[in-house]
């Protein structure tokens, strides 16, 4: 082995790093944008999350112990308190129109106190006093456990600001319990969660990764122009490439599907099939992003470069891991610009709250609006090149 050798071999790849100028900012780009996003959106807390408080103690409002702990979550920067409903608004059925905003998924949860909350609570701080045998008052959470972080949140929160109040004001421990009522995924598991979001993951992984390599391959080797020579038309290419791509994303979706079912006993409480449907919207959507991002690309070195700039925000920002609720708020708009986070959401609601298409519509349009403006704007580039 000659030392000189291997100095030209490594001096020939940094004079081409140094010509190849999109590599070269590859290099020093991606580990920042990936140190950033991780740095701010993983693993962070639960924030906003949307919730309604039903306040039917009769207690003197003034002075009720409900106001008090509704006083003590209004600090608490885990919730965001949509609606407040007092015992004055009893005719309305307070209670029964936030259940129907869990059911919409417009809120996450609907925290109920009782008619004789602040009574009962009073009944017991005396039996307390007295070392009598009390019976806990309850607040009730009407949650959607469709996200055990964010049921885990709320039930923590509320229980956090029981206690403190309990403790700071009373001195003794606290005379009211707590109980949930699981509108959605009343036994969901983190797998139940994490599995829709896989597919969604997968659908899309697949399929770009698949169309910008293949595309720029065919490129190279002249395959697509003898394509482009047939009669075949740049339309007809196009949806042949997205049928056959969103065709390998179901397999991958129902690959995931089935060893979930079989080992991990996931929840599937809607349709099968609407589930794949929106897989397979993604699919050909991110392969017309895949065919659109190969004609920037002169090689497969380069075409590879841009997976993780479009995985990268996807997988921490699109809802897979954690809720959008945890993402930091100047973030959060990103995330309703991806894709893949009305994938996620589609077939989490179909999955676990047993949503159907008319449930879903808004994330169903969504990505065929996005799969449509793919396929045109890929069918407008081979012409282009044609």
């Amino acid at each position: 082995m000659k030392l000189s050798r291997v100095l030209s071999i490594a001096k020939k790849n940094f004079r081409s790093l140094r010509h190849d100028r999109r590599t070269f900012a590859f290099i020093f780009i991606v580990p920042f944008i990936m140190m950033l996003v991780f740095g701010y959106a993983f693993g962070g807390e639960v924030k906003n999350i949307k919730v309604f408080i039903v306040n039917l103690d009769e207690g003197t409002p003034a002075g009720s112990l409900s106001w008090e702990i509704i006083d003590e979550l209004n600090t608490s920067e885990t919730f965001d308190i949509v609606k407040i409903y007092s015992s004055k608004d009893a005719a309305l059925d307070p209670l029964n129109l936030s259940l129907q905003k869990v059911r919409d998924a417009e809120i996450w949860g609907a925290i109920e106190f009782g008619k004789n909350f602040t009574n009962e609570s009073m009944r017991n701080f005396f039996l307390l006093a007295h070392s009598q045998t009390i019976i806990p008052v309850n607040i009730t959470l009407h949650l959607d456990g469709t996200n055990p972080n964010v049921a885990q949140a709320v039930t923590a929160t509320v229980a956090g600001a029981l206690q403190d109040l309990m403790k700071e004001k009373y001195g003794m421990s606290q005379p009211v319990s707590i109980s949930t009522d699981m509108v959605y995924g009343k036994d969901t598991k983190f797998i139940d969660f994490f599995a829709p979001g896989i597919m969604g993951l997968a659908g899309m992984l697949i399929t770009f990764m698949l169309t910008i390599v293949t595309f720029v391959r065919e490129r190279s080797t002249h395959t697509l122009e003898r394509l482009m020579t047939t009669p075949a038309t740049e339309g007809e290419i196009v949806t042949g490439y997205a049928i056959s791509f969103g065709i390998l994303a179901l397999a991958q979706s129902s690959v995931i599907l089935v060893t979930g079912v079989l080992l991990f006993n996931i929840q599937i409480e809607g349709s099968f099939l609407i589930a794949l449907l929106v897989i397979f919207l993604l699919g050909v959507g991110s392969m017309g992003m895949g065919l659109l991002l190969s004609s920037i690309a002169k090689n497969e070195l380069q075409a590879v470069q841009f997976v993780p700039l479009v995985f990268i925000p996807s997988i921490l920002l699109a809802g897979i891991f954690w809720p959008l609720e945890a993402v930091p708020e100047f973030l959060r708009p990103i995330s309703y610009f991806i894709p893949l986070t009305y994938a996620v959401d589609g077939a989490r609601s179909v999955m676990i709250r047993g949503w159907g298409v008319e449930q879903i519509w808004v994330q169903l349009s969504v990505l065929a609006i996005f799969a449509i403006i793919m396929l045109i704007l890929s069918t407008l580039m081979l012409k282009r090149r044609s």
